[in-house]
């Protein structure tokens, strides 16, 4: 997925302000680094339950990975499956905002993927880097 179709289909969520941050790889969309497979979001708890009270499905993906899913959203409320767990708080405070849409700063993505060490998340490391010194932003 894009940048601009992630955009358009978490503004369908119609979620409100401050209680949801984009996350995963949607912020590599955003900045155009490379497309994103799903939408993963951090969401205040009172949404995780009105999203379960919706018919969001919870998917058991591990110990502290217990996101709900629908279509291709993961909807997670907490960030607890790495050794770097930052809050809803932590990233709202500098989360990027496109279109109304708040996303973890490549900062922060950078941070989860680096301490996640999985194959995929280390060859984002690279790319998230490498943008992050195209654009002066080191």
């Amino acid at each position: 997925m894009t940048g601009s179709e992630i955009i358009s289909k978490v503004k369908e969520l119609n979620l409100p302000k401050g209680s949801y941050v984009v996350f995963g790889s949607c912020p590599l969309a955003v900045a155009k680094i490379r497309e994103a497979e799903d939408i993963d979001m951090l969401v205040s708890r009172e949404i995780f339950q009105d999203l379960r009270a919706k018919g969001w499905k919870e998917v058991n993906k591990g110990k502290d990975d217990k996101p709900l899913t629908y279509d291709c959203f993961e909807a997670h409320d907490n960030w607890n499956f790495s050794s770097y767990n930052p809050t809803l708080k932590d990233l709202l405070q500098n989360a990027i905002e496109v279109e109304g849409v708040p996303f973890a700063s490549l900062r922060e993505v950078l941070k989860w993927k680096q301490f996640s060490g999985r194959e995929k998340d280390l060859k984002d490391v690279e790319f998230i880097q490498k943008h992050l010194e195209l654009t002066g932003d080191n």
